[in-house]
């Protein structure tokens, strides 16, 4: 009797079966760049808070910046891997961030941010003098993103500097010091350009370009200058960018899916690839110059809704919402009564109602994973909520009851949304202007052509009020002249208005401070805290009314009554250095 076909066997077609199971599985994890990784360990920390690692060209070391006591600056610190003892190379008053080992291994290069600006530094990587090499920006809400690179030669860096329209551009400097030559030309309202990154052949640049610290994409551009190519398209916050040793990838740190997590892109761009073992809250990731190792730093922070009486002097702020996650944007309800925010105790981002005293909660969402609302506004009669809804590709705005219901769909490709006084129509920003529309989305108009973000409707229905290169503006509510109406003395405002009866309050940062106009620097960055102001319509005086180190710019309510304010900032924030190996 003729015996059967070999894969008409069961034994063998289930072995067959198990092998194309295990290929794609093998396929697929090269693809993410994860399967081999073994599982990251926490680097032994004596104390403190350790960020920003840099490994040194053979791979055996690791620079990086450490805060021994938390409120005192960020010094340079190295160590041996994996279990050696750390070394400190600085010692100044000041925070010295985001160390670059040079390839030659010879030098280490800094940012150092001081009350009078900040400023790009190099020390021998065995310790001693350091110089000052160039005047550097210093770029984000903390002030702390990287700035420095080295060209694999070692002879030159390319750094984050003040450019010529204020915000920070990308310049080559020579390591001995000298002019920088600037090979970037950020957009007219852009926060600037920050965390260069030499390939490893010398002849490209990848950088973050954004107009907020959250509305970020990596760029890439010739060492030389020229026109940028832009690789991603998220418009979400980035931390950290490195290229792998071949040249072929780039490593970064982004805010997709609801966390931080480490992502591969092709040097060409494309679509990011999830690396797998680094998913809650991974940050400013290095890539050793041999291959086989990651470095990153894993920031656990946990947020919380504060409150803070106004019209206190020297106010204290106490804990108003804390779970075992993280709270954020606080939205309090036209009666003062009930307080809408996004929560993640669930364990996805989900819209949270409780009233003021605190004695219930209730989530009122219920997205899957992948879904991430943001933004809560009540409507004026306190039924309606109006929010952002973020998936992987697209941002809409949506509705949904008070009281709970089903979620209904305003416009696509929108968010910052915000109501009119009367409850008839919203304003939101969408493709950079900002729009006009009926409340269930219909007769949108833009209303702006200069451009705009975070809308806000005057309480008298006459102007919309929003944020424009660092300053308030309005435009009548049908369109019209726009004109600028609040701008910071102070500093640079980094929110969008929140309106009363007699004025408007704003949260302005000064850690960036133009300085006077000839001298050909651009912008300074003094580090400071955010401080919310107070504008008021009669006088057209602003009065600085609180201040907090902590506070989240983006998530600041005030009450009906103008009585306090609730703001989202940060609980805890101390962080660690991760290492795995295996890395391909």
């Amino acid at each position: 009797m003729p015996s059967r076909p070999l894969f008409r066997r069961p034994a063998v077609l289930l072995v067959a079966a198990l092998v194309a199971v295990a290929a794609v599985v093998s396929l697929l994890g090269r693809i993410t760049g994860g399967s081999d990784v073994v599982k990251p360990v926490t680097l032994a920390n004596a104390g403190g808070a350790e960020a920003y690692p840099s490994f040194s060209p053979d791979g055996k070391q690791l620079a990086y910046s450490a805060r021994l006591v938390k409120g005192q600056p960020y010094h340079i610190f190295v160590r041996t891997l994996p279990n050696g003892a750390r070394r400190q190379l600085t010692t100044a008053d000041a925070g010295d961030v985001a160390p670059a080992w040079s390839p030659d291994g010879a030098s280490i290069a800094f940012l150092r941010v001081t009350g009078d600006g900040a400023a790009c530094m190099t020390l021998p990587a065995a310790g001693g003098p350091e110089r000052k090499i160039a005047d550097c920006a210093a770029v984000g809400a903390d002030q702390t993103e990287p700035a420095v690179s080295w060209t694999p030669d070692s002879r030159s860096l390319v750094v984050a500097a003040p450019g010529p329209n204020g915000a920070a551009a990308l310049a080559v400097v020579s390591a001995a010091g000298g002019v920088p030559k600037t090979i970037t030309t950020p957009p007219e309202g852009s926060l600037g350009d920050a965390t260069p990154a030499v390939s490893p052949d010398g002849k490209t640049v990848a950088f973050v370009r954004g107009a907020a610290d959250d509305n970020q994409d990596i760029f890439t551009c010739a060492l030389t200058g020229g026109d940028p190519q832009r690789l991603t398209f998220d418009g979400r916050g980035v931390r950290g960018l490195a290229w792998t040793p071949d040249g072929s990838h780039l490593v970064y740190a982004g805010h997709r899916m609801g966390t931080w997590r480490l992502w591969r892109l092709t040097a060409a761009g494309g679509s990011p690839r999830d690396l797998g073992f680094a998913r809650d809250h991974a940050q400013y990731p290095a890539v050793s110059p041999l291959g086989g190792q990651i470095a990153y730093t894993d920031n656990p922070t946990v947020s919380a809704i504060w409150r803070a009486p106004l019209g206190v002097e020297n106010a204290e702020s106490t804990p108003f919402l804390q779970s075992a996650g993280r709270e954020a944007a606080p939205s309090i309800s036209p009666d003062g009564k009930s307080v809408a925010d996004i929560s993640d105790q669930s364990g996805t981002d989900q819209i949270w109602v409780g009233d003021v005293e605190r004695h219930r909660r209730t989530q009122l969402t219920h997205f899957e994973p992948g879904a991430f609302p943001g933004y809560p506004r009540w409507s004026p009669d306190g039924e309606t909520i109006l929010f952002d809804l973020r998936t992987s590709d697209v941002s809409e705005v949506d509705t949904i009851p008070a009281a709970g219901g089903t979620p209904q769909r305003v416009v696509l490709n929108a968010s910052a949304a915000s109501w009119s006084h009367d409850g008839k129509s919203v304003y939101y920003q969408s493709r950079g202007e900002i729009y006009r529309a009926q409340a269930d989305g219909s007769g949108a108009t833009a209303i702006t052509t200069r451009g705009g973000a975070q809308p806000s409707e005057s309480l008298d229905g006459k102007y919309v009020y929003y944020l424009r290169q660092g300053a308030i503006w309005r435009v009548p509510v049908a369109g019209g002249d726009e004109e600028a109406a609040i701008q910071s003395d102070r500093g640079y405002i980094v929110g969008g208005a929140k309106l009363t009866a007699k004025g408007a309050y704003y949260v302005e940062w000064a850690g960036m401070r133009r300085r006077p106009a000839g001298r050909g620097r651009g912008m300074a960055f003094n580090s400071a805290p955010m401080t919310l102001s107070f504008y008021d319509f009669a006088t057209q005086k602003t009065t600085p009314v609180f201040q907090a180190d902590m506070m989240d710019f983006s998530g600041v309510a005030i009450d009906p009554q103008a009585k306090y304010l609730l703001y989202s900032g940060s609980d805890e924030s101390e962080t660690n250095l991760m290492l795995a190996r295996g890395f391909k």
